[in-house]
């Protein structure tokens, strides 16, 4: 009985194509496309199960400076802030978790442009920029990761 199950669900598994294994995304194609590598990306990052770092994170906007903040995450919590005291950090995302939260977000609000760059060795998005509306100046937004360091 059990090689018989075996055997059906191996059947089942190997005679899907890939593209029927896949979820169906309820998006456009450029929307998918960039879910499943964020999707990618993410599932890298989670594998290397880093819960402690340090980085440099700079937002670009009209909304505040581009100096970069200077983050310590410890056992997946911000540990310490600092930059841009005037400024303050509330409601913006400063760990790596909540950068992947915040990207996918915007692309599944379609934005007009966008582009992602991963880190090649551990997935988290280095660099990105967000232009939501196209006739509308000032929304744009920009995630810049750098001086990345696991403790």
């Amino acid at each position: 009985m059990k090689k018989t199950v075996l055997f059906v669900f191996l059947f089942i598994l190997f005679s899907c194509s890939e593209e029927e294994l896949k979820l169906e995304c309820k998006y456009s194609e450029k929307i998918c496309s960039a879910i499943e590598e964020l999707s990618l990306n993410k599932k890298k990052w989670d594998d290397f199960n880093i819960k402690s770092y340090s980085m440099n994170l700079r937002f670009s906007c009209f909304c505040l400076t581009n100096d970069p903040y200077s983050v310590v995450v410890v056992e997946n919590t911000l540990e310490s802030v600092s930059g841009n005291e005037d400024w303050g950090y509330d409601g913006w995302p400063m760990t790596i978790d909540n950068i992947f939260l915040e990207m996918e977000k915007k692309i599944i609000d379609n934005p007009f442009s966008f582009e992602i760059k991963y880190n090649s060795k551990y997935g988290f998005p280095e660099e990105s920029y967000f232009d939501m509306v196209e006739m509308i100046a000032d929304e744009e937004i920009g995630y810049q990761i750098t001086n990345f360091s696991p403790l």
